[in-house]
């Protein structure tokens, strides 16, 4: 049972390598990294400044706090809408689900691949973030970005605290794309979703709102009000548990899927 799982799981893999999805991800990843390094190289006297005390977590904040509240977001949405429309566009739904498999097997394969592509983006993000840094000290070392100064700590701490924040995102999108056959419909739903969520971010209850937790996570300053990382955990936890609760209940109860 578990052989065949992951060997689904794996022809899951195969089929997204055939779509835009890769090149989507690398493309993504490398999009705001490469724009900073030029906006640094363009503008030294304004920004050198800002890079004296501690030139790596000035640079990785410059570069996550468009991604955290834009770049991801919308990353997410769009992946998880190419992931499943692999099956709409071939119309090989029926043939999916009139394979020897169960529904819980079709409906987690499907769902790890983009689990799986959420942090390869955010790996792929990190690298060029690094790159494009080390690439700005080659051509103005007065940035003091070296490859010995880079800050290990903040770099992961930051990444696996915005991941846990767009992991009930991931999963709400994947049940819009599974729930409706039109690719439209989930990328509407999806983006009116997240802007709603950024015209609510002054609210004080849209910290239960899962669109905005890979923001706040963040944007808010935890070591002053570490309450707020404790809430947002759990927020996201449970986010995560009733989403996926809800898109596999949903989803298995269509009268015609796919």
């Amino acid at each position: 049972m578990k052989s065949r799982f992951l060997s689904n799981t794996l022809a899951e893999f195969i089929k997204t390598k055939r779509s835009f999805a890769l090149w989507l991800t690398l493309l993504a990843a490398a999009f705001i990294p490469a724009i900073n390094a030029v906006i640094l190289l363009e503008r030294p006297e304004m920004l050198l400044a800002k890079f004296e005390q501690t030139p790596w977590l000035t640079f990785l904040r410059f570069n996550w706090k468009n991604v955290a509240a834009v770049i991801l977001p919308m990353y997410i949405i769009l992946i998880t809408n190419l992931v499943v429309q692999i099956e709409f566009r071939n119309n090989t739904w029926k043939q999916v689900y009139a394979s020897p498999r169960s529904f819980a097997d079709i409906f987690f394969s499907k769902l790890l691949v983009v689990q799986a592509l959420v942090p390869f983006y955010i790996l792929c993000f990190d690298v060029f973030v690094i790159i494009s840094g080390l690439l700005v000290h080659w051509i103005n070392p007065a940035y003091h970005l070296t490859a010995a100064g880079i800050d290990w700590e903040n770099l992961m701490l930051i990444s696996s605290r915005i991941y846990l924040g767009c992991l009930a995102v991931s999963i709400i999108q994947y049940w819009l794309s599974l729930r409706f056959r039109n690719f439209v419909v989930p990328l509407g739903l999806g983006l009116g979703l997240w802007i709603s969520g950024i015209i609510l971010m002054d609210w004080d209850k849209s910290i239960y709102y899962p669109y905005v937790y890979s923001a706040f996570m963040f944007f808010i300053d935890f070591d002053k009000e570490p309450e707020k990382l404790v809430t947002l955990v759990l927020s996201s936890v449970a986010a995560i548990i009733a989403s996926l609760g809800i898109a596999y209940y949903d989803t298995s109860r269509l009268p015609e899927k796919g």
